[in-house]
């Protein structure tokens, strides 16, 4: 991982302020490409993941939530928001 992109300072304000509540609502304001460079996976990988957001691992939500400043629990809150939409969707 190279100099973190200071886009990801962005998060938890808006976090805060109620303008991200789920995760997919991240990349409103950072590229996929770029969170996908960070975890070290190909963004067609990614992307699949973007969509089936429970093949993420802990291990990986963690590195997200350090990159944008959140707590593990912030994090987790936001993916189970984005899973239970996803689980919407999809019946």
């Amino acid at each position: 991982m190279g100099n973190r992109d200071s886009r990801y300072d962005l998060i938890k304000p808006m976090l805060s302020e109620g303008t991200i509540v789920s995760f997919t609502d991240i990349f409103k304001y950072i590229p996929k490409t770029i969170i996908a460079n960070d975890l070290g996976k190909k963004v067609d990988r990614f992307t699949v993941m973007m969509n089936q957001v429970e093949k993420f691992t802990l291990e990986e939500l963690f590195r997200v939530a350090g990159l944008c400043g959140l707590t593990d629990e912030q994090m987790f809150a936001l993916m189970y928001r984005e899973y239970l939409k996803k689980r919407e969707i999809v019946p």
